[in-house]
């Protein structure tokens, strides 16, 4: 596809089918509604009116038995309209107003901002979490205009798995808009006639508009990636969020939250440039070129990100899952073996490990896929662990059996959380229902399903649904004692189909991974400073209390299966740095510890439309 080109004769761009979100007359009709029903309070910080319970769109029943995220296509249309028309006549006018709210005081974070370093507002790289409408600026927050800068962006790469084409160019200086940005949208397109399909549609845009589709061959289903390049005149911002784009998602109705990781890189003197090639980078640097590559992304893009210095980027990781089978070495560089390299990469391995995920859609789970998640965390070569278990398992074919014993390792539902909201949680929420937070009863009732380690996710701002997928992991390093913590922010849900599935391809005599999605996400260390500092108040906490420390949350009795006292008494000795690391550094955005759910049942977002 040719490159924009500078023209004056520009068209609007037409989005109905392009992203099947065309609501111009439905946004007429809600802002007569809004128009007519006035509200005296203050637009910045007043809730939405309190009304009855919602009911989610109802949705078709052929996306019931696909994997998590998978086909969220087929029913987003329904959803967004939906969310829409049920936006509150505060939050309409609190959107027509976004450019006059006041951007409240931004927090100082524990990573300190080089205020010399050309002026750069994240050079270390920050999370924060969306904005929402009705909640008082935290200073930690941000609105999708604050991530953009559309004052001085010169080129926005900008990719999602659900799109409102038309509100995301009105934040942007695009031609139409009397400005100059150009744009790369990322975009899932299956089927070739639907590539030529939205070409087409955009072709009176071709000046400053730019579509890219990633592969979506053989068992691919979701371009589900949400990643930022914004190429700014002295830096290119990346900002990798969890969420669509969409208005919702970025909180101008109220009622859904998400994170973003943003980091600031400053550009290169043209001396430097002419020097730096892909092997300079960093881990970070290396791997987001990698995927970039892989999604076909031109070549004059990934020419223009090595125009910056990637330095800042040292101490984290950019983490991926790229759709199609991956073969061998590239095995290693994806899904769940991709995110065990990274924690290698930045020396995290760790020998006990306990991990606390939030995520918005849950896969068809079992313990054996917990276990590759678990494994995965801390940094174990699961290609290099198989191989090694299947030798040994030769060798001792002729052995008898030392019979069954019960280990830590094998007590998996005592190390891993993962929170969800239940049905409760949802119906009372802002919002009522949700469409876009997907679990099915078919999953979750198996007799596989590990529904123990389920924790209610309630939001630390009261009111909102989540839309997060953050990974909190926390252990002692493999080799010491050391503690270690780091955060994962990103797309990738709790599913098979966000980190794929390794097999040995008997045929090819190599190892492969199956990912039906495309993800990607930032790992982000804790520095050992805070780690000393935390560990150092826990042991004194401890020595007033004269206590060994509270268990580790999810270690319920009343859900802790026979043998696991004896496992988990093997490592009592070994204390774990509490939760309370992340403060300020990635906030948790829900309660913790989360509420087991005590018979109560999780949203099935397929169920509750009636």
């Amino acid at each position: 596809m040719s490159r924009p080109q500078d023209s004056n004769d520009l068209q609007p761009l037409a989005t109905s089918t392009l992203a099947g979100l065309d609501r111009a007359a439905m946004e007429r009709e809600r802002l007569a509604r809004a128009a007519s029903r006035k509200r005296q309070r203050d637009p910045s910080i007043s809730p939405p009116p309190v009304r009855s319970p919602r009911k989610a769109p109802k949705l078709e029943c052929t996306t019931i038995d696909l994997p998590s995220g998978a086909r969220l296509n087929t029913f987003s249309t329904l959803v967004q309209q939906d969310q829409q028309t049920r936006k509150s006549e505060a939050a309409n006018a609190a959107s027509a107003n976004l450019k006059a709210e006041n951007k409240g005081a931004r927090r100082v974070q524990d990573h300190p901002i080089d205020k010399t370093t050309s002026g750069l507002e994240y050079p270390n790289g920050v999370v924060k979490t969306t904005w929402a409408f009705g909640h008082a600026r935290t200073g930690n927050d941000i609105k999708i205009e604050e991530v953009l800068e559309p004052r001085t962006l010169r080129t926005a790469l900008l990719s999602a798995f659900q799109w409102d084409v038309e509100w995301v160019l009105s934040k942007l200086k695009v031609p139409p808009n009397g400005g100059t940005t150009k744009c790369i949208f990322v975009m899932q397109a299956k089927e070739d006639s639907l590539r030529q399909q939205m070409l087409t549609e955009t072709d009176a845009m071709r000046p400053f508009l730019r579509l890219t589709f990633p592969y979506m061959g053989g068992s691919v289903f979701c371009m589900h990636s949400k990643l930022m390049l914004l190429f700014h005149p002295h830096k290119l911002r990346i900002a990798i969020p969890s969420a669509n784009l969409l208005s919702f998602d970025w909180g101008e109705t109220g009622m859904m939250e998400n994170s973003v990781f943003i980091i600031d890189l400053p550009r290169l003197v043209d001396e430097q440039r002419a020097r730096v090639t892909a092997d300079d980078l960093t881990f970070f640097g290396k791997e987001l070129l990698y995927f970039l590559k892989k999604q076909d992304i031109d070549q004059d893009v990934r020419d223009g990100v090595l125009g910056f210095d990637f330095a800042a980027t040292a101490h984290i990781a950019f983490v991926h899952t790229a759709g199609g089978t991956s073969f061998g070495e590239e095995a290693q560089r994806t899904g769940l073996p991709g995110l065990a390299r990274a924690v290698r990469s930045l020396r995290l391995q760790t020998r006990s490990l306990e991990v606390d995920f939030a995520a918005s859609s849950i896969g068809s789970l079992n313990d054996e896929f917990l276990r590759s998640v678990h494994s995965a965390a801390k940094g174990e070569d699961a290609i290099a662990l198989t191989s090694a278990a299947a030798s040994q398992a030769k060798a001792n074919f002729f052995r008898p059996s030392p019979g069954k014993r019960t280990s830590a390792a094998d007590n998996i539902k005592t190390k891993l959380r993962i929170y969800f909201p239940t049905q409760e949680t949802v119906t009372n929420s802002t919002a009522g229902a949700a469409g876009t937070i997907c679990l099915s009863r078919k999953w979750y009732e198996n007799m596989t399903f590990p529904r123990s380690v389920f924790r209610d996710y309630v939001s630390t701002r009261p009111g909102l649904l989540s839309h997060n997928k953050i990974l909190y992991a926390r252990g002692k390093q493999k080799q010491g004692t050391q503690d270690v913590a780091w955060a994962y922010v990103g797309s990738a849900n709790m599913s098979e189909s966000a980190w794929g599935k390794l097999s040995y391809d008997r045929k090819a005599k190599v190892w492969k991974v199956n990912c039906r999605n495309w993800e990607c996400g930032v790992l982000l260390p804790v520095p050992a400073e805070r780690l000393r500092s935390a560990a150092s108040n826990n042991n004194t906490k401890e020595a007033k209390s004269g206590k060994n420390g509270a268990p580790a949350p999810g270690n319920d009795s009343e859900t802790e299966s026979e043998g696991e006292g004896e496992a988990k008494g093997s490592e009592s000795a070994d204390e774990i740095v509490g939760m309370e690391v992340f403060n300020t550094w990635v906030d948790l955005p829900f309660q913790y510890p989360g509420r087991t759910y005590d018979g109560r049942e999780p949203w099935y977002f397929q169920e509750h439309n009636r």
